[in-house]
């Protein structure tokens, strides 16, 4: 594979996120809490070889698939989700979150029969320390699942292209994959998918697929590496029947195989790395902006992908980038 030799302008940079705003994106997906409690570490606990945090402050953000709508909001697109929460605290918390952010909320599901996902990360000095996990990972009712299909339904009527972002916490399953593949390909949108290992069998048929390194290994039942690059990119194009793929590769950049043109890879565009929490929510949902509007190539839309998250990892906690930061950014890179 050869490395890209085309940067994109600043002035196609500049005129592919005026194009993002207004962009409506269907997300489908798990969506969770992410709290972050940040302090310093002063001493080792005499109870144990453990850190003692002294805790500075808390954060609690939508996470997930609600996370790939914060990034879809930074860059001035229109989201709307439909997802599964618990009803309890949490949920309410998540939806009056979005609700205030700009995203609509009418394909949040409560179930009393689950609880709303939360990851509570313990970070001192940049690090993180611990993460404790409070989730329901169960099959929902029939009940349920009607009101997804028809949350889902609805809120195709409008849009420009869909995500659906897999972290495997049971919300994406076969009916549903399915019912989004066939009204996606009625109604011609662009359909992305971030996946998860578990949910490997029931993917097909997608625009676009974009696995880190480790889960693109899962898939093809090899290690991931320059010397695998290659095949790795045409297997999982296989398996999944997807149009492309883009393989996230952290430090390393990007691997794009785009439809019937040669692969490329992209480097890495981070100057620094504090924290890769939700990069790949940021990549999927810049890819989508992009690639679903006519005209632009698999290799541009990746290569403001590429820059976004060079934004979001030099920062610390679920981030997202917005329009001025990352045309910010390509200046100080040039």
């Amino acid at each position: 594979m050869k490395n890209s030799d085309k940067n994109i302008s600043r002035e196609r940079l500049e005129s592919l996120l005026a194009a993002m705003q207004g962009r409506r994106i269907l997300v489908f997906g798990d969506v969770m809490i992410d709290c972050f409690v940040r302090g310093v570490v002063e001493r080792i606990s005499p109870e144990a070889p453990v850190p003692v945090v002294s805790v500075r402050r808390r954060d609690s953000l939508p996470g997930g698939a609600a996370n790939v709508v914060r990034n879809l909001l930074a860059l001035e697109a229109l989201p709307e989700i439909v997802a599964l929460v618990g009803d309890d605290h949490y949920g309410r918390l998540l939806r009056q979150e979005l609700e205030e952010s700009g995203c609509g909320t009418r394909g949040l599901v409560a179930d009393a029969e689950r609880e709303t996902s939360v990851k509570t990360r313990v970070i001192a000095h940049r690090q993180q320390v611990v993460r404790f996990d409070r989730e329901t990972i169960l099959p929902f009712s029939t009940e349920i699942k009607a009101q997804l299909q028809q949350e889902i339904i609805k809120a195709l009527d409008g849009v420009d292209g869909v995500i659906i972002s897999d972290y495997g916490k049971g919300v994406v399953e076969k009916e549903l994959f399915d019912l989004l593949v066939s009204e996606t390909r009625r109604r011609n949108l662009f359909l992305a998918l971030d996946p998860k290992v578990a949910n490997y069998d029931i993917y097909h048929d997608v625009d676009l697929v974009t696995p880190n390194a480790a889960e693109a290994g899962q898939a093809c039942g090899f290690v991931v590496n320059d010397e695998s690059l290659l095949a790795a990119g045409a297997k999982i194009k296989e398996r999944f029947r997807s149009r492309s793929v883009v393989i996230t590769r952290g430090e390393e950049g990007m691997a794009i195989f785009p439809k019937k043109r040669p692969p490329l890879l992209l480097p890495t565009q981070a100057r620094e790395v504090f924290d890769v929490t939700g990069a790949g929510d940021t990549v999927i949902s810049v890819l989508t902006l992009a690639a679903s509007m006519a005209g632009v190539t698999l290799e541009e839309a990746a290569q403001v992908a590429n820059l976004a998250a060079g934004v979001v990892v030099g920062k610390t906690g679920t981030a997202a980038a917005g329009a001025r930061e990352i045309t910010a950014y390509y200046k100080r890179l040039q």
